[in-house]
């Protein structure tokens, strides 16, 4: 996106000229660091969308632990944030920036009329809210039913590179499991020669024998 445009509003299709413009003089642009919460469920703090930039959303437990339930990107309406306004939270989560990304909130009264007053906007928000649990539901079974060496080699597998950034412990607060764990995998992939592990990095030196190795169909 070119960040010398004006930033439209995702909802604006189906909003009045008047709306649009009640929107546009209530939207609040922010830049924000990556690593910084931008939403922890314990206020409703308006509604987020993203403009530039790569949001996680992620459950975190009471040990510390966390596992990604998806990802938000540009244009993209933070779900939680709007069920918080409409007070049904479907489940406890955290939304923290990715990378460094230029965020809109609108305001809870503002948004809440439009809401009310509008059925398209209820029924676009139904359809991105059931998208949503579809993500979710996805890592609940990945969780549930998937062995961790698959796991992880779908995680390498799916990045854009064979050399992947990446530190043990990103991994593991990707998947929802222990540093431990994916350590002992990683040196399993090594020592069987589908990866080659150094500080901060891992380059993968043989996908196809990884994808044999959990037999990915």
């Amino acid at each position: 996106m070119d960040m010398n445009e004006p930033f439209e509003f995702p909802l604006n299709r189906y909003l009045t000229a008047a709306e649009r413009e009640r929107v546009k003089q209530h939207l609040i642009i922010s830049e924000v660091d990556a690593g910084t919460v931008l939403f922890d469920a314990t206020e409703c703090r308006g509604v987020l969308v993203v403009i530039r930039g790569i949001v996680r959303v992620y459950n975190l437990s009471e040990s510390g632990r966390e596992i990604t339930l998806y990802r938000l990107f540009e244009n993209d309406i933070c779900t939680l944030s709007v069920s918080c306004l409409l007070g049904s939270m479907p489940l406890q989560a955290m939304v923290k920036a990715d990378t460094d990304c230029t965020i809109a909130s609108l305001s809870n009264d503002v948004f809440s009329d439009l809401h009310r007053n509008n059925s398209q906007i209820q029924q676009f928000l139904l359809t991105n809210m059931s998208a949503r649990i579809s993500d979710v539901m996805w890592v609940v079974e990945q969780v549930a039913f998937a062995s961790m060496d698959r796991r992880i080699g779908e995680f390498l597998l799916s990045q854009p590179s064979m050399v992947v950034y990446v530190t043990h412990d990103k991994i593991a607060q990707e998947l929802g499991t222990a540093r431990e764990v994916v350590s002992r995998m990683l040196k399993y992939f090594e020592k069987n020669g589908y990866i080659e592990l150094s500080r901060g990095k891992l380059k993968i030196i043989d996908p196809e024998g990884l994808k044999r190795s959990f037999s990915i169909q």
